[in-house]
């Protein structure tokens, strides 16, 4: 009851801003307190007789890492993943990107609470895909991707969801790592500063919890694999600079338009003769549903600003306590609210 009043009150205070604005509020906070109503505390769930081995023994790792989250990453100590919801699909939501046509750069969505953000999100696929269709119908290239787990920034104390649990030990730690440290520091209106920073925080975190839980033999084939991910990333990196290069030239519209499309095609030809080699992971299917300015940009914010925050990381000794308040203050330093 207590969920319910809340996001009814979240609903009329959010829903002054316009009609459009009522129906997506709406969509989002049933959703959101549908995820809380229907979780249990996870040990209450472990307790359980009824609950099968293989999910008692992945709640007892999200227990695990969620106390060296706070202990040893100095991460918020919140309600968050302490109770667990079965969604009863593969995705909680599905994420909306779009982007101008001659434009690298993503559309900013705003929200009283989250700011302005690079992405809106939606509870059922539908009402995504018809947001998209929406902004096609302005002119904008769209991108609708799932999400298996999000943030509530603190708002909530966040559920671990069932869409996660299947997902191997590092990327579940990786998971739990990003998520709070969106409550440890989120900048409004800066989407990027704030999925790399999370980006960031989750792999040194990992990276760390691999060492001190004596799985440092992991170490190497985890870098292994953040490398190739990074090799994806800067294909796309290197394709959104030339586009750029092209969107901002003098030249019709309609040799941009053959251009770009050329220069999209070359992204996926590299990539595939990259996969061949093992020097990249496995996108296929997102590179197989082709591509636009707002897929590319959807990459882009959750990697843009990793380097800064490698180099604040080392600045500050490897001492996580130190580099989030030096996080925190290049943010004030270089203009973000």
């Amino acid at each position: 009851m207590r969920y319910l009043r809340t996001v009814l009150g979240l609903i009329a205070a959010l829903s002054l801003s316009g009609c459009h604005s009522i129906a997506y509020y709406t969509q989002a906070a049933v959703g959101q307190s549908a995820l809380l109503w229907h979780s249990r505390s996870i040990d209450e769930v472990i307790k359980d007789p009824r609950t099968s081995d293989h999910l008692r023994e992945r709640l007892r790792f999200v227990e695990r890492i969620r106390e060296y989250a706070q202990t040893r990453l100095f991460l918020p100590s919140t309600g968050s993943y302490q109770r667990f919801t079965d969604i009863g699909r593969d995705f909680v939501l599905w994420s909306v990107v779009a982007a101008e046509e001659f434009s690298t750069e993503p559309e900013v969505f705003c929200h009283p609470i989250a700011g302005c953000v690079a992405y809106q999100g939606y509870f059922e696929r539908k009402d995504a895909l018809n947001f998209a269709e929406e902004l096609e119908s302005r002119g904008f290239g769209t991108s609708v991707g799932p999400v298996a787990a999000y943030s509530t920034l603190g708002w909530f104390s966040d559920p671990v969801l069932s869409s996660v649990l299947h997902y191997p030990d590092t990327q579940l730690a990786e998971l739990v790592f990003h998520e709070l440290a969106h409550e440890l520091l989120f900048i409004p209106d800066d989407t990027t500063f704030n999925e790399s920073f999370a980006t960031f925080v989750a792999r040194a975190g990992v990276e760390q919890w691999l060492v001190d839980s004596g799985r440092a033999s992991k170490l190497k084939e985890y870098r292994r694999d953040i490398g190739r991910q990074d090799a994806t990333v800067n294909l796309i990196c290197n394709t959104r600079m030339r586009l750029v290069e092209l969107y901002t030239s003098s030249i019709q519209e309609t040799d941009k338009r053959r251009q770009k499309n050329r220069i999209l095609d070359e992204l996926v030809a590299k990539y595939f003769e990259m996969r061949k080699t093992g020097a990249v992971s496995n996108w296929d299917r997102w590179f197989e549903e082709g591509l636009n300015n707002a897929k590319l940009a959807s990459v882009g914010s959750y990697h843009d600003d990793v380097g800064l925050f490698v180099a604040l990381f080392e600045q500050s000794d490897r001492d996580f306590e130190v580099f989030y308040q030096s996080a925190r203050a290049h943010a004030i330093r270089f203009g973000s609210p």
